[in-house]
C-alpha cells in the first residue's frame, strides 16, 4: 500500500508518494505550485527511468534478447521504499527484482532523494549498478507547474547569452524529425507561440540545451526556476487546454520512427560501468 511522505520549511511543504517516488503536492507559502491532475493528464511529476519517451515499437535488444519496455520506462509505476526520513529530507529506493529484469535485465539500486532548503526543492537521482555488465540507462524529471493563467500568458527565460536553441518536436513519446530553429525574444521562449491547437500534444525536446537555468515568467514576474546542469536535455509539455506546463530535463532522447533495436545503439543512452555510481541532481526555486 503506498503512502505519502511530507518534508517541509517555513517556505515549502512537499508531499512525495512512495509509488513512482512522485511529487504530489509542492505549496510555497500554501500555495500550491503542483498540477493536481484532470481526465486529461492525471500526472503531477513522474520519474522517469530507465528510459525517456519511447522505443521503437515497444522492445529493445540486450545481447540477442528482446525486451519490451513501455513509454518512459517502470520507475514511475513502481513501489519505492522510505530508507531515510527527516523533517526537510526523505530518501526513497528502487530496486532490481525478479519482475524488474523482465524488461531491464540489470542488477541495481536507484534511490531518489529530495531536500527543501529554503525556497527550493533539491532531487537528486542516484543509479547504482551491482552487477559486472555495463548497465544502460536514462533518467528524466517530469514536473508539471500549475499555472495562474493560460500557457500563452508565459514565457520561459534562459541564463546565459542564448538567442537560438535547436529543437526536435515529440509526438506520441517519438522524436518526429522536424527539426526547427527557436528564436529566443527579449523576454525569453513564448510558449503560447508553440503549444497552439495546431500543436496540440506535441512536446518541445531542446537537444544539448546550452543554458542550465529555466525561469517560469508571467509578465515582469519570475515564478519559479529550473536548474539542471547534468541534464543535456530539456523538454517543454502541455496537453489541450489545460493550465499547466511541464518543464522536463532528461539526460536521454525517445526514439524516432524505424531505429535500431540495440539499446548501445540508442541515440542519447547513458552508461554505467560494473559495480559503479552515478548521481543527477536538479533543483526547483520558487519566488515570491
Amino acid at each position: 500500500m503506498s503512502k505519502v511522505i511530507t518534508i517541509s520549511n517555513d517556505y515549502l511543504s512537499v508531499d512525495i508518494s512512495t509509488l513512482g517516488a512522485e511529487i504530489l503536492s509542492v505549496k510555497f507559502l500554501g500555495k500550491e505550485k503542483i498540477w493536481q491532475g484532470s481526465p486529461v493528464w492525471q500526472g503531477h511529476a513522474p520519474i522517469l527511468f530507465p528510459i525517456n519517451g519511447c522505443v521503437y515499437d515497444g522492445y529493445y535488444d540486450i545481447g540477442g534478447e528482446k525486451y519490451e519496455m513501455k513509454a518512459h520506462g517502470f520507475a514511475r509505476k513502481s513501489e519505492y521504499k522510505v530508507v531515510s526520513e527527516e523533517k526537510s529530507t526523505a530518501t526513497f529506493l528502487l530496486e532490481s527484482s525478479l519482475e524488474t529484469k523482465k524488461t531491464y535485465p540489470f542488477d541495481f539500486k536507484f534511490r531518489v532523494m529530495f531536500k527543501v532548503a529554503c525556497t527550493t526543492l533539491q532531487v537528486y537521482y542516484i543509479i547504482e549498478n551491482h552487477g559486472d555488465k555495463t548497465l544502460y540507462y536514462n533518467v528524466g524529471c517530469h514536473e508539471g507547474y500549475a499555472l495562474d493563467g493560460k500557457v500563452n500568458e508565459y514565457f520561459i527565460k534562459f541564463d546565459g547569452e542564448e538567442t537560438e536553441v535547436k529543437n526536435s518536436l515529440l509526438t506520441e513519446n517519438f522524436i518526429n524529425e522536424k527539426f526547427t530553429d527557436i528564436k529566443i525574444g527579449e523576454k525569453g521562449l513564448s510558449l503560447g507561440e508553440f503549444f497552439t491547437p495546431e500543436n496540440d500534444g506535441e512536446s518541445i525536446i531542446v537537444e544539448n540545451i546550452i543554458s542550465k537555468r529555466a525561469t517560469l515568467c508571467r509578465g515582469d514576474k519570475e515564478e519559479l526556476t529550473v536548474y539542471y546542469s547534468d541534464f543535456p536535455h530539456l523538454v517543454l509539455w502541455t496537453e489541450g487546454d489545460e493550465n499547466f506546463i511541464a518543464i522536463e530535463p532528461w539526460t536521454g532522447l525517445p526514439d524516432v520512427h524505424g531505429s535500431g533495436r540495440k539499446i548501445e545503439d540508442k541515440k542519447s543512452i547513458s552508461t554505467l560501468g560494473g559495480y559503479s555510481s552515478k548521481t543527477f541532481y536538479h533543483s526547483i526555486t520558487f519566488h515570491e
